[in-house]
């Protein structure tokens, strides 16, 4: 019986051997589990990002890329004096353009190699905008070159053309700011506002050399603008419902709308209704001078000029930037804006026929 019992005993103690055994080595490969698995972060670790490595460096932010072309001409951020995003008016601008032609261009006259100049600073300044610009080059009777720069905006309504129109050259010895840099300004500027609208008609900004104001010899005068007129067809001409030229709308105590009286008025009355019904006092006068809108009335193509002048319908300027009042051309651009922003289909008929 004792040695049964012995032999009991060493089974249960061999048993309880085994289980401390299992248990051990149990243990050790947790163990072993564990060591392993921080060894193998610390290993991977050097080879994963940081989770700061994963954003954008301090200070930067992501940039949503744009599918909206460049202008031609370069980024807004290679300009000296970037054009303003928000499609109006900017009489600042405007004033910009004329101080530019008058004082960084200085005098200009026909045929000369600054009146050259300031036709390629147009040239540019309407690719800067995204027009597609024509140059339509002419000899002067004098024999100098010069051209007309032009730049259109497609309208939804075929064969219906608004001409708007400045000339660039200046007076002999003089630097232009008021005639016409300033009216260079504000046409260029409404060139801006429209180059993101699309109207009714097609829109035309026509700046024209060799206008060679202060030259008394009638001959000789308005090249540019006769030269345009020149190079249209008949159908083209008869496509040409508006000529508005902005001659000298920098000076004067008066808004006038002049014509010489001999072709259509019918702009004419036209605008100067608009203006009454915006509350923007106009005085309707014939042309003491000549201006750019004549070639057109001759052609029987409706022709206003305007501009700033004073009450007996003399242009006094002394031509010097200084001079010029922005508030008069910003009256102006901002008429002439809102005008060609409400002429409707049947204005365009009417204007037509």
């Amino acid at each position: 019986m004792a040695s049964e019992g012995e032999s009991r005993l060493e089974k249960v103690r061999a048993k309880r051997m085994r289980l401390r055994r299992i248990g051990i080595v149990a243990a050790l490969v947790l163990v072993v589990g564990l060591v392993a698995g921080v060894g193998g972060n610390l290993i991977f670790a050097r080879h994963r990002p940081a989770a700061k490595d994963l954003r954008q460096p301090a200070g930067k932010k992501k940039v949503k890329t744009s599918q909206t072309a460049e202008p031609a001409g370069g980024s807004a951020q290679d300009k000296k004096t970037p054009a303003p995003t928000s499609a109006q008016f900017t009489p600042s601008q405007a004033m910009a353009q004329a101080f530019a032609l008058s004082e960084q261009v200085g005098v200009r006259p026909a045929g000369s190699v600054k009146e050259s100049a300031a036709a390629d600073y147009l040239v540019a300044k309407l690719g800067e905008y995204g027009y597609t610009v024509e140059e339509q080059p002419f000899t002067t009777s004098d024999g100098f070159s010069s051209r007309n720069i032009v730049g259109t905006r497609q309208g939804n309504k075929d064969n219906y053309i608004v001409v708007i129109g400045a000339h660039y050259d200046s007076p002999s010895g003089s630097k232009g700011a008021d005639d016409d840099a300033s009216g260079v300004g504000t046409v260029l500027e409404l060139a801006r506002v429209f180059s993101t609208r699309t109207l009714e008609p097609t829109l035309q900004f026509v700046f024209f050399g060799a206008n060679q104001p202060g030259v008394q010899d009638q001959d000789v005068r308005l090249a540019g603008s006769g030269r345009f007129v020149d190079l249209l067809g008949s159908l083209q001409k008869n496509d040409i419902v508006a000529m508005i030229d902005v001659d000298c709308d920098g000076q004067g105590t008066t808004l006038a709308l002049k014509s010489q009286g001999s072709g259509l008025q019918r702009l004419k009355d036209k605008l100067e209704t608009y203006a009454r019904l915006k509350n923007q006092p106009v005085s309707s006068m014939k042309s003491s001078a000549d201006s750019d809108n004549i070639p057109f009335e001759n052609s029987q193509i409706p022709a206003v000029w305007i501009g700033w002048c004073e009450q007996d319908g003399s242009v006094v300027t002394d031509n010097t930037y200084a001079s010029l009042a922005a508030d008069k051309v910003q009256s102006v651009g901002v008429l002439v804006e809102s005008f060609l922003q409400s002429l409707t289909s049947d204005d365009l008929e009417e204007l037509k026929y």
